[in-house]
């Protein structure tokens, strides 16, 4: 009887050491594969561009720890492999930030910095680096004056510096306009009035696509291209969905690997609280609609679109419940489509508070998405992330960018 009942122990310790081991490598596969390319303190930084040798450019902001309001602009350059090629942090004090990079076609990086104190433009400029992060010298500094009248914002692509005019007054936005210069300073065109809301400019040899909808408080969801003189090569304004709507705008736009475009097509409710209309629609390369999945959106709850990229063969459109809202208690959600607009399924990405660097010891975190980005070994998805304090300051002080692996079908 004793030596049966050491028996019964014996297989209940190598049960119980089975299933310990099953938790534990369950455990492991759970994990997610996270790299913090934050800093120490208040961190803004999120991707940029990958350059032709597959290192991936980052920018942003570092603020003083403590002091979120006294930032500096950050670029960082990682490997294919993820270490740290090289990090640039401009010595000028303020509110500064990088973003937006532009590869000349002299090789250099063109890099747009602004100092922001007290959420108002102070300086605006264009810096120069050789592709192993040294400045060049050279500088081009933008007019960020602003009158009771209006004020300017800049883009800059390949092509050169895009400057928007902006009216205070709502009864002005015929006087608003958007110029191009290429970078030389020789003006190429520009275009005046309201002819539509650009949410996505894609740049090509023969001239520029736009994406957007129709000015007006129920506009509809547009798509045209301008050449280089500033004229319309072609353009197609989508018909409503419904009938009954506040207008539609196109989101999230891309350009596809057979010379087409892909787009999240959004229509506004009568009442705001209600449902969005949305649809993943294709587009030919002269702006013809191919095909629009709504079927797939249909059946999803309301939610909040992030980010869209091709990859392998597929289309990949991050997104999140509206009642996510930053929530580690939702997982971030990617839906997959071939390339003929057929759903193939939903991955889904849950964001863990102990696996964040400096965070894991917070009470509470949260973490938004900010873009996918291809890496050597996969997709991944860039994040920033900070504490749910409801201390403005802590919470702005805590902010991180992170990049984590993306589940794939």
């Amino acid at each position: 009887m004793k030596h049966l009942k050491n028996k019964m122990i014996r297989c209940l310790g190598r049960v119980m050491l089975l299933c310990l081991c099953a938790v534990m490598i369950a455990g492991t596969a759970l994990a997610n594969e996270i790299v913090d390319i934050g800093v120490e303190g208040y961190d803004t930084t999120g991707y940029d561009c990958t350059l032709p040798d597959g290192r991936m450019i980052f920018t942003g902001s570092q603020g003083e720890p403590g002091n979120y309001m006294n930032s500096r602009a950050r670029i960082l350059c990682l490997n294919p492999d993820k270490t740290v090629s090289w990090e640039y942090i401009d010595s000028a004090e303020g509110s500064w930030s990088a973003h937006g990079v532009t590869l000349m076609k002299d090789g250099t990086l063109c890099v747009r910095l602004c100092n922001s104190p007290y959420q108002t433009r102070a300086e605006d400029k264009l810096v120069f680096f050789t592709q192993d992060g040294q400045p060049t010298g050279r500088e081009i500094q933008l007019d960020v004056t602003e009158t009771k009248e209006g004020y300017f914002n800049y883009g800059i692509c390949d092509f050169g510096i895009i400057t928007y005019y902006h009216a205070n007054d709502s009864d002005d936005r015929d006087k608003e306009y958007r110029e191009y210069t290429d970078w030389d300073g020789n003006k190429l065109f520009r275009l005046d009035g309201p002819e539509m809301l650009v949410a996505r400019l894609i740049e090509e040899e023969d001239g520029i696509v736009l994406l957007g909808n129709e000015r007006g408080q129920n506009g509809a969801a547009k798509i045209m291209k301008i050449d280089w003189q500033g004229n319309t090569v072609w353009e197609n304004t989508l018909p409503f969905i419904t009938e009954a709507n506040r207008g539609a705008m196109i989101h999230c736009g891309i350009q596809t690997s057979d010379g087409g475009y892909l787009g999240v097509l959004l229509e506004r409710p009568l009442d705001l609280q209600d449902k969005w209309k949305t649809a993943l629609v294709k587009f030919s390369s002269t702006g013809r609609v191919l095909w629009m999945n709504e079927e797939s959106f249909d059946k999803q709850p309301s939610s909040m679109f992030e980010d869209l990229i091709e990859y392998d063969g597929k289309y990949v459109l991050e997104f999140e419940d509206k009642e996510r809202f930053d929530s580690l208690k939702m997982p971030v959600r990617y839906l997959w489509f071939d390339a003929e607009g057929k759903e193939l399924g939903i991955t889904e990405l849950y964001i863990r508070k102990e696996e964040l660097p400096r965070l894991a010891d917070s009470k509470e975190a949260q973490a938004s998405g900010w873009m996918m980005l291809v890496m050597e070994d996969g997709l991944w998805g860039n994040f920033i992330c900070c504490n749910d304090s409801e201390n403005h300051e802590n919470n702005m002080a805590s902010m991180d960018g992170i990049l984590m692996k993306i589940p794939e079908l």
